[in-house]
């Protein structure tokens, strides 16, 4: 018996491995490798990272350094308060001094709500006492020393002459011969201002020429005799010398501003004419004390007064008293500060 078989595809196994394909490998592994280049922010990106420990440190120690420096500021002028007796701490509370002025704003007198207020003018400050003899100087010899004296005071204080001319001679001629020319290298070498006045004349503001200066002080005399032995009528003048500026606009600022303030003393001798040469007969500056309130202290080192008053910005060094040039307790050597 036969049988009618046809051909037919053999069966497919599901699970027979299918045949290996070859492995392809990434493009990107089979170029050569190139450096890449960092951007400008990716290198300053980096550059922080690697510096910013370092910077930060230095930040720190710049903070550290200001603080200190604030710090010892503060501690000067808490010593700088402790030194001069001065509060700790500023008085917030207390308003400051006002300026008299008229019913259209100007100030009413450069004086005004100031110590100088009460004081004379000029030569009419200078007071002196009665003569009575003394030691071996008669009434008349007491009289003519202290009219002296207080020539001596006006020529060196109030007259233009030595105040804005700067010509010394009237004062000198007053002086004795052979004290001229001690009085002379004071001028040229600035101490001079202990016991005579003179203003520059590049000084601004101006010395105002017609309320100039006002002055309150005493004059005593005694009989004694000084280092050498020689007799003398020593006469002592102890005065407060307040000059005015004339300051622009002075209504707005405080009283005061125009002024500047000599604080001094001054012990003049007069020796025995029986005693001295001819020469030596007459007016000695025997010892001068000052001390400057309210002026420059380049003018002050030059021997010359001039009005301390700048800007803020632009302030140069003033002169300021150790001490009050109108405490009635000031002595010689209280001093500015310059």
């Amino acid at each position: 018996m036969s049988t009618d078989q046809r051909p037919t595809a053999p069966r497919t196994d599901p699970y027979a491995d299918l045949p290996e394909e070859p492995v392809r490998i990434p493009d990107w592994m089979r170029e050569a490798q190139s450096d890449h280049v960092p951007t400008r922010s990716e290198r300053l990106r980096l550059g922080w990272e690697r510096h910013a420990g370092k910077l930060l440190g230095s930040v720190a120690a710049l903070v550290v350094l200001s603080f200190l420096a604030v710090l010892g500021l503060v501690g000067f002028g808490f010593y700088d308060r402790v030194r001069d007796n001065g509060p700790f701490l500023p008085d917030r509370l207390a308003p400051g001094p006002v300026r008299p002025t008229d019913a259209a704003g100007n100030s009413v007198s450069p004086w005004a709500a100031t110590p100088a207020e009460s004081y004379a003018a000029g030569k009419n400050a200078i007071v002196l006492p009665p003569a009575k003899a003394v030691g071996p100087f008669t009434r008349k010899h007491v009289a003519d020393g202290l009219t002296k004296v207080r020539q001596a005071l006006i020529e060196g204080r109030i007259d233009v002459s030595m105040l804005t001319i700067n010509d010394p001679e009237p004062f000198l001629r007053l002086i004795a011969p052979d004290n001229r020319d001690e009085v002379r290298g004071d001028l040229a070498d600035g101490v001079a201002l202990n016991y005579v006045t003179r203003v520059e004349d590049r000084a601004d503001p101006r010395l105002d020429g017609k309320d100039t200066v006002r002055a309150k002080g005493t004059v005593t005399y005694r009989a004694t005799t000084d280092p050498n032995g020689i007799r003398v009528l020593e006469i002592t003048t102890s005065f407060i010398w307040v000059y005015h500026f004339d300051l622009w606009r002075a209504q707005e600022h405080p009283p005061g501003t125009e002024l500047v303030t000599v604080r001094d003393e001054v012990v003049w001798h007069l020796p025995y004419a029986d005693d001295v040469q001819p020469s030596s007969r007459g007016l000695w500056v025997h010892e001068a004390a000052s001390t400057m309130y309210n002026a420059d202290c380049a003018g002050i080192k030059r021997g010359f007064l001039a009005l301390d008053h700048d800007e803020p910005l632009r302030r140069r060094p003033t002169a300021t008293p150790t001490g009050d040039v109108y405490d009635p307790n000031w002595r010689p050597g209280d001093g500015e500060s310059c």
